[in-house]
C-alpha cells in the first residue's frame, strides 16, 4: 500500500478531510480537536514524493521519520481507527538465515534448517485504563502486546509499533501455524496490568513521605497526650475530674490511630483496570524448522522471523532429534 493511501485512511478515520490535488499532492483539513498533534494546524498540504516536495515548497514531504508520518502512526495506535490491522512488509526473503541465527540467538551448535515457510503471526494488543483510587485519583493508560503465536508478552512489537503500516483487508494468503486463543491471551494480558499496578502500590506504600507522616502524626497526638496527663497529676484532683482527663487521653490516641490509617489509605489505596479497546496485528513471518547438533545430541526448534521487529522468536518446546552420528 502506498503511504498516502495509508496517511489517507488514518487522517479519514478521525474525521479530517484529504483532497488529491495533483500526482501525489494532497491538501489536508484536521479536525480541531486533533490540530494538537500538527503544530495546531488545520490546513496542511502533503507531499508524498521528493520531486513534488520540491516543485511545491509550500508542501511537507510525507516520508518515513518526518515529523507528519509519526504523528500520523501515533494516531493510528492510540486512536484504534480500526480493529484488525494487516501489516504490509517489503521483504519476505532472509539472506543469510543459519548466519543471523548463530549472531542473534544464544544457540550452542551447529544449526541446520530442515524447513523454512511463509506463515501469519498475530499479535493481540490490549489497551487498559488503569486508575489508582485514594483521597486523589491518578489514570493511566498501560498498553500490552501478547504474540499469539508463542504465547508470550512482546515488549520488542510494542516498541516497533510506530513502524507498522498496515491495511484493514488481508494481503497475503498464509496459514497460521497455530491455533489462536485470545482469551488465554487476554487473562496474561490482565495479569501483566495487574502486576505493574501492584508494584506501583507496594512503592506507594515504601514512600519515605509516608513514613514521616505517620511519624509527624504520632508525634502530634502523643504529645497532646503528655499534656492532657500532665493535668491529671495536678494535686487536688478529684477522682471524677481525673478519671475524665485519662478519658480524654485516650480519646487522643483513639484519634491518633484513626488518623494514621487515614493518611495509609491515602498512600495505599485501590487500583482499578479496566480493558479500553483491543487491536488485533497479522504479520507475515518466516517460519523456520531447525534442528541444532551439540556434541552427540540434535533437538528440533521452530524459529519465527518478525520482519517487523528483524529478530526471531521462539516457537515450540525443543523436540528431541536422536543422537548425532
Amino acid at each position: 500500500m502506498q503511504l498516502q493511501s495509508f496517511v489517507t485512511k488514518i487522517i479519514e478515520g478521525i474525521g479530517g478531510v484529504v483532497d488529491p490535488v495533483e500526482y501525489a499532492l494532497c491538501q489536508v483539513l484536521i479536525p480541531e480537536e486533533y490540530k494538537g498533534f500538527f503544530q495546531n494546524k488545520t490546513e496542511l498540504e502533503l507531499a508524498f514524493d521528493f520531486e513534488v516536495a520540491q516543485e511545491n515548497p509550500q508542501s511537507e514531504f510525507v516520508t518515513f521519520g518526518s515529523f507528519i508520518l509519526e504523528q500520523v502512526l501515533y494516531l493510528a495506535n492510540q486512536q484504534a481507527v480500526s480493529t484488525v490491522r494487516f501489516a504490509e512488509v517489503e521483504r519476505h526473503t532472509l539472506a543469510h538465515p543459519v548466519k543471523k541465527m548463530t549472531d542473534s540467538l544464544d544457540i550452542n551448535g551447529k544449526i541446520a534448517i530442515l524447513d523454512e515457510r511463509h506463515v501469519m503471526g498475530a499479535w493481540a494488543v490490549f489497551q487498559f485504563h488503569t486508575a489508582f483510587i485514594s483521597d486523589e485519583k491518578e489514570e493511566d493508560v498501560i498498553q500490552v502486546w501478547v504474540n499469539l503465536i508463542t504465547g508470550d508478552i512482546s515488549e520488542t512489537m510494542k516498541d516497533a509499533q510506530m513502524n507498522i503500516m498496515y491495511q484493514t483487508e488481508p494481503l497475503y494468503n498464509y496459514p497460521m501455524p497455530v491455533d489462536l486463543h485470545f482469551d488465554k491471551a487476554y487473562e496474561l494480558a490482565f495479569a501483566h496490568v495487574e502486576a505493574i499496578a501492584n508494584e506501583q502500590q507496594l512503592i506507594r506504600k515504601q514512600d519515605p513521605q509516608l513514613q514521616q507522616d505517620i511519624d509527624r502524626i504520632e508525634s502530634y497526638y502523643m504529645e497532646l497526650g503528655r499534656e492532657n496527663n500532665k493535668k491529671a497529676s495536678r494535686k487536688g484532683l478529684s477522682e471524677d475530674k481525673k478519671r475524665e482527663i485519662m478519658s480524654k487521653t485516650e480519646a487522643i490516641l483513639i484519634e491518633k490511630d484513626k488518623q494514621v490509617e487515614e493518611i495509609k489509605k491515602k498512600y495505599h489505596g485501590h487500583t482499578e483496570i479496566e480493558l479500553d479497546h483491543g487491536i488485533v496485528y497479522v504479520v507475515p513471518l518466516l517460519q523456520y524448522l531447525i534442528e541444532v547438533t551439540f556434541r552427540s545430541e540434535r533437538k528440533q526448534h521452530v524459529l519465527y522471523y518478525n520482519p517487523i521487529t528483524m529478530q526471531f522468536d521462539w516457537g515450540q518446546k525443543p523436540v528431541m532429534a536422536g543422537s548425532a552420528t
